[in-house]
């Protein structure tokens, strides 16, 4: 054994435990890119991205399906069945693409991880094409589950022999982002299941939805700085209007090749949202029908440069592929642990001071509504309560006598005019105080005109008689004021007989004279009927006018207190309003905050369930290396008892050392417990 196989041969078990554990992930193990031939390596990539965005052509093109006839075609067809509508997702469930070891095509269903149904072979497209529309349907309408793993293998007619030489091969998971919880849920798991082994993610959009980089859901959160692990590929970036533009220009005038416009272009726009540092490669890449069309639009020249710029980046993303140092053994159970340790001290510890902060922002809610529907209950019930309907009441009695007493002046003008007229027409008319001339009539001259006039007196006497019974006789008009005003809980008190002395002294004053009107020893002036009617409403609106003084000054001090009971009133209004608005306020807070709560919650749990996922695959990964270690070694063992040359003991001791070295190196790196 030369040393160089020597040293090659040292790192065996690690690789026959790396296969054991990728096969136990994809568990079809007649499938060709597991075969491998002695130290030869394999390349899994896993598919990130929305539906309906090209990924199933990208898939097909990596994994070597060729494009001379109609293969390329009559593989994309047949894999996204012609029974579905074009544009509608074809990745309903996650999808493991493989180049199959014999001329047909295959499919077997894995509901349960390791759990795989059995194989079946189609002879032709349209078998496979009415298995799959079975399986959808199922899966659709919930009688099959919805987070199974379609295994498909296609047949190697359609590779390129160059290509699925590479032993690269694909798993596709469910279009991600308008996902239920439970679909969410379930990429989450597959990208756990499958990355630690995976050689790449390839993170998939359009070249026109790149801006989605840099809120990328379902991945980690720093995938964008991990350059080793993920790869962009943004697709339709050809036929992208500023990219076409490239082709409108006349050959002489273009500063450079089509292939490094469009790669300075996407690398350029990339760095915005990946991050200015970010090293993740970019491959903008145009495939199937938006190639074919742009495609048949330009002339010759361009259309060979445009194949040859996309079999350039496309043979560029493969090699990308091929030069990662790829998942070793030691490297998968350094990267489980250090997400065992990420999501215990970070993830979950961030998750719960992010529960905490969200307890006590609704804590602080509660204290907020709490204070202010204790206000709103004192207020609203008891003596508080009491006093405030009382206060209503008053109001609406204040209300009611402002509106009863405005005016009131007005209606006993109104009223008493024509009242007053008709008990002084029925005195004349009673007693015939009264004669006519010229068809008039005016008040008789009972005696000489040297003496007083009887029937004016008499006349005057009835006005006088009549206003002093409404001003201060019993129950008089500013009686009725009083008791309304006393009604509405405003107390007032007035001389009424003090009011009539002035009153009448003023009338008296005022209108004596039309009563006793000059006269001569032998000529009166005559005392007509009309002039007493109009006199009788000059009286009554000097009446009417000494009332509204009444009317006004009480109106006026009504109004003071009520505007004062409706300003406490609104002011209380006010105050619960504003109280019961910052409750509610507080409780729509609150609501949202629980939802936010409930999310973390949610959250946690998912974590949790993510951290007792590593720990079993950290386990079943320290158990699969122990038995590949332990092969390997009892294999050593068993060549250094049976070699008779000494050389090569010595040989085979040291590999043994190496190896037992190496053991210890890689598994004790993994020894720590963690904790969810």
């Amino acid at each position: 054994m030369r040393c160089e196989e020597l040293f090659k041969e040292r790192s065996l078990w690690q690789k026959n435990a790396f296969d054991r554990i990728k096969a136990s992930l994809l568990t079809a193990r007649d499938n060709a890119f597991l075969q491998y031939d002695g130290m030869q390596e394999s390349y899994l990539v896993v598919v990130y991205g929305p539906s309906q965005i090209g990924k199933t052509s990208l898939i097909l093109k990596l994994i070597g399906i060729r494009d001379d006839g109609d293969c390329f075609q009559k593989v994309s067809q047949t894999l996204r069945t012609k029974e579905i509508t074009r544009g509608n997702s074809s990745t309903s469930t996650a999808i493991l693409y493989a180049r199959s070891d014999t001329e047909q095509y295959a499919l077997a269903v894995e509901d349960e991880p390791g759990k795989v149904s059995e194989k079946l072979f189609f002879g032709n497209e349209k078998e496979l094409e009415a298995k799959l529309i079975e399986v959808r349907s199922r899966v659709v309408k919930n009688r099959e589950s919805a987070r199974s793993v379609l295994h498909i293998d296609i047949p190697r007619q359609f590779f390129t022999a160059k290509t699925a030489a590479e032993n690269l091969y694909v798993i596709d998971l469910p279009g991600v982002g308008s996902k239920t919880e439970g679909e969410a849920a379930h990429v989450q798991k597959l990208m756990r299941r499958y990355l630690p082994v995976a050689q790449v993610c390839l993170v998939v959009c359009t070249a026109n939805t790149i801006q989605s980089l840099e809120v990328q859901d379902g991945l980690e959160p720093y995938w964008r700085d991990k350059p080793g692990q993920y790869i962009v590929a943004a697709t339709k970036a050809f036929s992208l209007g500023t990219v076409k533009d490239y082709f409108k220009k006349p050959r002489q005038e273009r500063e450079k090749s089509f292939y490094d416009f469009v790669m300075e272009k996407y690398r350029t726009e990339t760095r915005e949202y990946l991050g200015r540092t970010s090293k993740v490669e970019v491959f903008p890449v145009e495939l199937a029908d938006s190639f074919q069309k742009l495609w048949e639009s330009l002339e010759e020249e361009d259309r060979k440069e445009m194949t040859e710029t996309r079999d350039r980046i496309l043979q560029e993303l493969r090699q990308s592929i091929r030069q990662r140092e790829g998942q070793r053994f030691q490297t998968a159970l350094q990267r489980l642990q250090e997400e065992l340790k990420t999501a215990e001290k970070s993830r979950l510890a961030e998750n719960g001071g992010q529960l905490d902060k969200k307890q006590k922002e609704i804590d602080a809610e509660n204290d907020i509504i709490k204070r202010n529907e204790k206000y709103i209950d004192n207020e609203t019930t008891g003596d508080k309560q009491t006093d405030r309907e009382e206060r209503l009441r008053k109001i609406k009695g204040l209300q009611a006598a402002k509106d009863m007493l405005t005016g009131c002046a007005d209606w006993f003008e109104i009223r008493y005019k024509p009242a007053l007229n008709e008990k002084i027409d029925a005195l004349i008319e009673r007693e015939n105080l009264f004669r006519t001339s010229g068809g008039s009539r005016y008040l008789v001259d009972r005696v000489s005109a040297l003496r007083q006039n009887d029937s004016d007196r008499r006349v005057f006497a009835a006005i006088l008689d009549y206003l002093r019974e409404k001003v201060s006789g019993k129950d008089s008009y500013l009686d009725q004021y009083v008791k309304i005003l006393k009604g509405a809980g405003l107390p007032v008190s007035y001389n009424k007989d003090a009011l009539w002395q002035k009153l009448e002294q003023d009338i008296n004053e005022d209108f004596y004279q039309a009563y006793y009107p000059k006269q001569s020893l032998f000529h009166r002036e005559k005392v007509w009927l009309e002039d007493v009617r109009k006199l009788n409403g000059e009286i009554v609106e000097k009446v009417a006018k000494a009332l509204l003084e009444y009317e006004t000054k009480w109106l006026g001090e009504l109004e003071e207190v009520l505007r004062n009971e409706e300003r406490l009133e609104w002011q209380g209004q006010q105050l619960l309003a504003g109280k019961r608005k910052k409750a509610d306020a507080a409780k729509a807070r609150k609501s949202t905050l629980e939802a936010q709560k409930a999310v973390l919650e949610k959250a946690r749990e998912y974590i949790i369930e993510e951290i007792r996922q590593d720990r079993e695959n950290l386990e079943d990964y320290r158990r699969i290396a122990k038995e590949a270690y332990t092969e390997q070694y009892a294999g050593i063992v068993r060549r250094i008892r049976q070699t008779p040359d000494t050389a090569e003991k010595t040989k085979l001791v040291l590999l043994l050392g190496l190896l037992e070295e190496d053991y210890k190196t890689t598994m004790g790196g993994c020894q720590g417990e963690i904790s969810a």
